[in-house]
């Protein structure tokens, strides 16, 4: 520069310093003038923030640890004692494997078993056979046939007592007409006092046989009555007892079920692997005693993992059964799992006044992932979602939670209050229904200590100064 000025004459170096100057002094107007705008239309702590179109999704945040899903205790359901024992902790199964099983000594008391249950069935089914049937066909015959002759008898009796009873009524009558002439023919001398006497004993002896014969005729129909009775009762008491047979009904049913159990166990002398799945536990080994309730080996399919986790009392109203989760474990902080809630618990736990409810989210596994039952799990349940909506900050909106919320929009460099009605919302960002478009500016004066921590200058600024914020959810 030095070197051009020293070619120039003075006055051209002068002409040349009043164009520089006058320069200078220009632009220098021009941005104090553009300055003083800037500043004078808004304040430092104001920011400009654009309205777009983005997603809104709630969530719930849900703490706690993987599980299998499908996980089975295996036993061999029956006391005895292992033969052997086939695999061991963490090896591969398929269904059907063969993974324990008894001795011969444990089989053959449980083939006993059944033998003992079987001959108790049987006992059970002829007992029940006699009470459904208690009597042959020749009995029954033989017990009518018995009711039959006490009720012909009581005819007899009943017809033939009032017979012999007037038989001995007229003997009566004879004798006494006898004793009667008998005495005439004495007055007269006609007969003997010895003939007299005769008559007389004769008269005595036919009163007695008429009482004779009536009690004979009343006690021959009492008797054929009470024999008629006793045959009618023993053929009644001949029937079905129907309290009796369903005793031994019951007694049946009892003697299948304990035959039923006797052969399941006899089935179990080994444990077999009910789906492909990997050993969880092995508890026994050969030799061992164990009883009918010892688990003997634990089995997990590690292809079926959910999340145990909690969700807070005042969360839980807003997580359902089938919305999506991510969830993020502390051993691999390198990648999301994606899942969904399969169960909301209906009864709380509460620990040290804090509320909470358990829920599962059953997970999907990308293949090449090892997890294991017990890592921690943290999930984030999405509970709401709406996509390609108009969104703001929630902290632009005055009144948010009134009948008339209201933002202020920047129109050509001047603000102005506008009614919006508002939609869903999150902590952070609300979706606008009508009242604004996309593009449009609206203004947001923080407090002197709040300080922005996600903005971007819009190339080309905002004609009255200011700062144009866009945002992204």
């Amino acid at each position: 520069m030095l070197s051009v000025l020293k070619t120039l004459k003075l006055w051209q170096v002068v002409v040349l310093l009043l164009v520089v100057f006058a320069i200078a002094g220009g632009v220098y107007g021009i941005y104090g003038w553009a300055s003083g705008s800037s500043t004078s239309s808004l304040s430092a702590n104001t920011q400009l923030v654009r309205v777009q179109y983005g997603n809104l999704t709630n969530s719930v945040s849900a703490s706690g640890s993987l599980i299998f899903a499908i996980g089975e205790e295996l036993t061999f359901g029956s006391a005895g004692t292992v033969q052997g024992v086939n695999v061991k902790e963490g090896d591969e199964v398929k269904k059907g494997d063969v993974l324990a099983n008894l001795d011969n000594t444990s089989i053959l008391s449980l083939q006993e078993a059944v033998t003992s249950a079987r001959i108790a069935l049987r006992d059970a089914e002829e007992a029940l056979e006699k009470a459904q049937n208690p009597y042959t066909e020749a009995e029954i015959a033989k017990a009518n046939a018995a009711v039959e002759q006490a009720q012909q008898q009581l005819l007899v009796a009943q017809a033939e007592g009032p017979l012999d009873i007037a038989d001995a009524e007229d003997a009566l009558d004879n004798a006494e007409k006898n004793y009667s002439a008998t005495i005439l023919l004495f007055m007269d001398g006609k007969t003997s006092l010895q003939e007299l006497n005769a008559a007389e004993r004769n008269w005595e002896r036919a009163k007695l046989n008429l009482e004779t014969v009536k009690q004979n005729a009343d006690k021959a129909v009492v008797d054929a009555q009470y024999n008629l009775a006793n045959a009618e009762e023993a053929l009644s008491n001949m029937k079905v007892d129907n309290l009796d047979v369903e005793l031994k009904q019951a007694q049946v049913t009892s003697a299948q079920t304990a035959l039923g159990e006797a052969l399941a166990r006899l089935e179990n002398t080994n444990v077999v692997a009910p789906f492909d799945g990997v050993v969880s536990a092995v508890n026994v080994e050969a030799g061992d005693t164990v009883n009918a309730g010892t688990v003997i080996i634990k089995i997990v399919d590690p292809s079926d993992i959910e999340v145990s986790a909690i969700v807070d009392e005042i969360d839980v109203a807003q997580v359902q059964v089938g919305q999506k989760a991510t969830v993020t474990l502390d051993a691999y902080s390198d990648f999301e799992l994606s899942g969904v809630v399969s169960s909301i618990s209906s009864f709380a736990n509460s620990q040290s006044g804090v509320v909470s409810y358990p829920v599962t989210i059953k997970l999907t596994i990308p293949s090449g992932v090892q997890l294991r039952e017990g890592m921690s799990a943290t999930a984030t349940i999405t509970v709401k979602e709406v996509d390609n909506v108009l969104l703001v900050p929630t902290k632009v909106i005055s009144g948010k939670s009134s009948a008339n919320p209201t933002v202020v929009v920047m129109v050509n460099g001047t603000s102005e209050t506008r009614a919006v009605k508002v939609g869903e919302s999150d902590d952070e960002y609300t979706e606008i229904v009508s009242g604004l478009n996309a593009g449009d500016v609206v203004v947001f004066t923080a407090s002197s200590t709040s300080r922005s921590t996600s903005s971007t200058n819009l190339p080309g600024g905002f004609p009255g100064g200011g700062t144009i914020i866009n945002f992204g959810p």
